[in-house]
């Protein structure tokens, strides 16, 4: 069940300040301070304010709390809810990076199929998102991303636009699409080759990878002792 936060308006109230400190000195300082000097960037659009949240009551407030401060890059982390606010995530061209699509819903009495449709509600509102695979068993599972995107096209989203989730939509989001995200003159030649469709687990089979043209080496452990003993 979900609970309140009791220290909610506490941790608010804290935020608060260190955010007013931190505009301050942006605009005069006097002498360094190492963790107002970080958030400089914040200020001028060179850095990036990433605010976890997933509820729709807590997202107003994380959109708020953005714009009150004239944070230029806001990113919404998890927004389970995000849905429910994306006439402001448009006002405010804020973008999300959602929740591990193969997850539970948020609340007990959600649709058992809410995590997997998100991605075709947020497309449909033309609010930019990519997926994420934060959680548990995180860095060993990321390599099943491309599988939770395949999900989101069997419950209703374009295959492209599934693609672009988890490859142009992201570097759009961290500010880095003009080096990577998509295969165009220009930018790093940074891809991988499957023989199947990469999005599904049953046929995808990576053959070749290439980071900034670079092929990389795709042997491990596990390939060496299958070669060793497959006969």
């Amino acid at each position: 069940p979900i609970k309140e936060n009791k220290d909610y308006k506490k941790k608010v109230k804290k935020l608060n300040e260190l955010f007013k400190k931190a505009k301050a000195y942006n605009i005069l300082s006097s002498k360094i301070d190492l963790k107002l000097e970080s958030m400089k960037g914040l200020f001028n659009g060179n850095k990036n304010l990433y605010i976890h949240v997933n509820d729709a009551s807590d997202m107003r407030d994380a959109i708020y709390f953005s714009k009150k401060y004239n944070i230029e890059k806001t990113i919404i982390v998890g927004g389970n809810d995000a849905a429910d606010v994306s006439s402001l995530l448009k006002e405010y061209d804020m973008p999300v990076i959602i929740n591990r699509v193969h997850r539970l819903p948020e609340r007990s009495g959600g649709s058992i199929d809410e995590p997997y449709t998100q991605a075709l509600e947020l497309q449909k509102e033309n609010i930019l998102f990519c997926l994420s695979y934060r959680g548990e068993m995180e860095a060993m599972g990321s390599r099943n991303l491309p599988f939770t995107a395949g999900t989101t096209v069997a419950y209703g989203q374009e295959y492209e636009n599934a693609i672009m989730s988890i490859t142009l939509n992201p570097a759009k989001i961290l500010g880095i699409s003009n080096s990577v995200g998509s295969i165009e003159q220009g930018k790093d030649a940074t891809f991988f080759i499957s023989t199947g469709d990469a999005l599904d687990m049953r046929t995808n089979n990576v053959e070749n990878a290439f980071i900034k043209g670079v092929e990389i080496d795709l042997n491990n452990d596990q390939k060496i002792l299958f070669n060793k003993y497959k006969n």
